[in-house]
């Protein structure tokens, strides 16, 4: 098939998508375990145990193919109006503050301690609250859609607003510093929008808009291109040809520059500032990720534990949330007990086991209540 008969002036890739399915899950499960790294016990790790690894993979799939899979499945939503933008914007916002809360907030008021953020929490208690992670970050996404929405603006015109927004958070990266030691209360939400040298990978805004919003916008015109594609497989195979060659000779410059590129990608400060070099190897990464999940998902799909694979991708959001709030408050119960895990695989392994069994309960009897209250919902209709 011609490249150019892969796509259609029509909408003819409207489904589920697997591929998506597979690469969502693999990330939640990353993002937990990463997660779960904050209440064990900081020590010198060797860079090749099963554990480092497993830990330092997340940096590859995880919170940008959160973001990227975010703007896809508003491409594929019905529900894509400013005015469903904006309420799940304010909602999503509503939601990281309140998880700020659950999580760290509340144990250290109930226990006195709290392990994971001890640095930050030591210069003022309450700061945390307003640090700004993940969910922040989607909810200025989605009011970010809102407004180009609003205004009806084209996508190519979309775009490259995003590439002005970024190249204007690299500048910032480099260019803003404060002094930690100041009232942090303003930037962290200035941090929000804005990316601060120093503050960005101080825990106290992890995930800035400048610097992260090209994730969901790539997301949502992938899908819309998606979307229209008469032969997927074809697709992700000239994508997959195209990436792999693109990744290998971009690793060729980074050797060539005298540098590990592998490294340089696990670096907490690069990966939360990601400078447009880093971004576009991350988004080279997701492409591959990508291609290669729809080939397996092609053959896996047919198999009964798909869905098992379809249930984590389907509940992300609530596994993200209900996982940390775990995490947060196993992490604090050890504080409280002067307990302390090792890195070893074991530990690591096991706590993430406990953390996903109580957070799949949560999501049964939330699922349970959503149920039936739709059933409930729906005898009130008919009475009326």
């Amino acid at each position: 098939m011609n490249i150019r008969n892969l796509f259609s002036t029509e909408i003819v890739n409207n489904g589920r998508q697997p591929a998506f399915d597979l690469c969502k899950t693999i990330c939640i499960i990353l993002m937990v375990l990463c997660h779960v790294f904050y209440v064990i016990k900081f020590t010198n790790t060797p860079s090749l145990t099963a554990s480092y690894i497993a830990h330092n993979l997340v940096r590859l799939l995880g919170a940008q193919f959160f973001m990227f899979s975010m703007g896809l499945g508003l491409a594929y939503t019905r529900n894509d109006s400013a005015k469903c933008c904006l309420r799940r914007g304010i909602i999503l916002l509503l939601s990281g503050y309140m998880l700020n809360f659950l999580r760290e907030i509340l144990p250290w008021m109930l226990f006195g301690s709290y392990p994971m953020f001890s640095s930050i929490m030591s210069q003022n208690k309450f700061l945390m609250l307003l640090s700004g992670d993940i969910l922040q970050f989607a909810g200025l996404a989605f009011l970010f859609f809102a407004i180009v929405k609003h205004f009806k603006l084209s996508n190519g015109t979309i775009f490259i607003i995003t590439l002005l927004i970024t190249a204007l958070g690299a500048f910032c990266t480099n260019e803003i510093s404060i002094n930690l030691s100041t009232n942090n209360f303003y930037f962290s939400f200035i941090g929000l929008f804005i990316p601060i040298k120093n503050f960005t990978t101080s825990g106290y805004v992890c995930f800035s808009f400048c610097n992260w919003i090209i994730y969901p916008v790539t997301g949502w015109l992938f899908g819309k291109l998606l979307k229209r594609c008469n032969n997927p497989d074809k697709f992700y195979l000239y994508m997959l040809c195209i990436s792999v060659p693109v990744l290998l000779l971009a690793w060729s410059g980074f050797d060539a520059a005298g540098k590990n590129m592998w490294m340089i990608l696990m670096n907490p400060v690069v990966y939360h500032q990601q400078n447009p070099v880093i971004l576009a190897v991350y988004l080279n990464i997701i492409a591959i990720a990508i291609s290669i999940a729809h080939l397996f998902s092609n053959y896996f799909v047919k198999f009964k534990f798909w869905g098992v694979i379809k249930h984590l991708s389907t509940e992300l959001p609530t596994l993200y949330i209900a996982s940390w709030i775990v995490i947060g408050w196993i992490g604090a119960w050890l504080k409280l007990n002067n307990k302390f895990l090792s890195k070893d695989f074991d530990n690591i392994f096991w706590l993430f086991v406990i953390v996903m069994i109580i957070s799949e309960i949560y999501i049964y009897f939330k699922n349970l209540w959503k149920k039936k209250k739709e059933v409930y919902d729906s005898a009130q209709q008919k009475d009326l």
